[in-house]
């Protein structure tokens, strides 16, 4: 069973794609801040991240690289999810390697499928970037 990390500090967000993930048999872990998603990632290593970019404790940039320079979790694929509809946020997560990028509220089918194909090594490929 794939495990899938979700890095957000909405609740209500987290319990959503946890019942939707673990509808689709996936295992979910959760951390609601920057400071808590590596110990989250080192402890659980997730075969794939959903993490927001703006939240408590530092962006999701920074955690993900802090995710990329581990032994543990490189190579990890990273999803950026974000509300924020600042200029460059999308730039800058094709610069880190994202497997795909999303503005709130997007549709759940739609991430979905770029985590199906994130998981099977087909990141950048199907236009969520």
């Amino acid at each position: 069973m794939k495990k899938i990390l979700i890095v957000e500090d909405d609740k209500r967000i987290v319990m959503a794609l946890k019942v939707r993930l673990q509808a689709q048999s996936y295992s979910v872990v959760a951390a609601y801040d920057a400071a808590l998603a590596m110990d989250v990632a080192v402890k659980h290593q997730p075969d794939l991240v959903l993490l927001d970019i703006s939240m408590p404790g530092g962006n999701g940039f920074m955690v993900a690289e802090r995710l990329q320079n581990s032994p543990v979790t490189m190579g990890v694929p990273i999803i950026f999810l974000t509300a924020s509809k600042q200029p460059g946020l999308r730039e800058k997560a094709k610069e880190l390697g994202a497997a795909g990028f999303f503005e709130k509220p997007y549709e759940a089918e739609e991430l979905l499928d770029a985590i199906a194909k994130a998981l099977n090594g087909l990141a950048n490929v199907s236009g969520y970037l």
